[in-house]
């Protein structure tokens, strides 16, 4: 979601990379950008988006909009879980004769009452709509041997709306997911015709709805960013560096810091380079627990 690399520069990466070193992921948690009361722990997930009734979507495309109702419900389910308190349902993967249209009806909220009521549910997760495509573009390139031919590269798009309800009808939040992926590319003099549609992508489909559910919910859940720095290892760095790479961190702690101390400069830079990455290594797991335990621990 943000950078791989942390801020280093470029040159000091590819000293360090020439070196005997290894690569090790870190993490850093950050607190949810909104804050859901603590009482809403049981979700319930329904798709009210009738995918059989717009006549621009194809009977042989049904398959794709199934996908994506349950990837969506999949995403969802995986990030509501992480709450080890909290509940998640799906109430309904097709409810039947509804329109976009009509859930801006008043009326729609005595059908959003009835099913918490059904589900025992503290908030309603509702898919209003879906929309999928593949776009292209053409351009001109050479084939191996020089010759000019039709390249299409083709996309798929996928948007998914959503609504939170309280168990009183009452919208929360709604929020947009839209996501695209590189399908493929097509190299011919006859490149106009043909392509990728989608009933041949149902697992790109599902994965890209799965991605829109994190993003929606995810903003009420602590959020954790995966980046990459580089451990010296080997020699007398051997050691300590297992102990990081294998997650104990905090025995490579004291050693680090006597050789960091110790009059070979080679070895005291390394392992003071080390030494700095164990420290936002225990630092950044504190953080987390202190970001999680106040996300546990939330006002009501």
């Amino acid at each position: 979601m943000k950078q791989v690399i942390p801020p280093l520069s470029l040159i000091l990466f590819i000293a360090l990379a020439s070196s005997c070193t290894a690569p090790i992921q870190l993490q850093k948690t950050y607190p949810p950008e909104q804050v859901l009361s603590s009482e809403l722990k049981k979700f319930a997930f329904v798709n009210f988006y009738d995918y059989r009734i717009p006549e621009f979507i194809k009977d042989k495309h049904e398959g794709a909009y199934a996908a994506a109702v349950n990837g969506y419900a999949a995403g969802l389910g995986e990030l509501v879980l992480k709450d080890p308190e909290a509940s998640f349902l799906i109430a309904d993967t097709l409810r039947d004769g509804f329109t976009v249209m009509g859930m801006q009806a008043p009326e729609f909220a005595d059908t959003v009452k009835a099913i918490c009521r059904e589900q025992d549910a503290g908030l309603l997760v509702a898919l209003d709509s879906i929309r999928l495509w593949i776009e292209s573009e053409i351009s001109l390139e050479e084939d191996d041997e020089g010759d000019a031919v039709l390249a299409k590269d083709f996309y798929l798009f996928s948007n998914t709306y959503i609504t939170l309800y309280t168990p009183e009808g009452e919208v929360i939040d709604r929020c947009a997911g839209e996501k695209y992926t590189y399908v493929k590319s097509k190299y011919t003099i006859f490149g106009m015709i043909g392509g990728p549609t989608l009933a041949g992508r149902h697992g790109l489909i599902r994965s890209l709805s799965e991605e829109s559910a994190r993003d929606c919910m995810g903003k009420y859940y602590p959020f954790t960013e995966n980046f990459t720095e580089l451990l010296y290892t080997g020699g007398q760095l051997k050691a300590t560096s297992n102990s990081i790479l294998a997650g104990r961190p905090e025995d490579a702690l004291e050693p680090l810091r006597q050789l960091a101390a110790s009059p070979g400069t080679g070895l005291a830079r390394k392992a003071a380079h080390n030494l700095g990455i164990v420290d936002r290594m225990l630092e950044e797991r504190k953080v987390a627990g202190e970001v999680w335990n106040a996300f546990m621990n939330r006002e009501k």
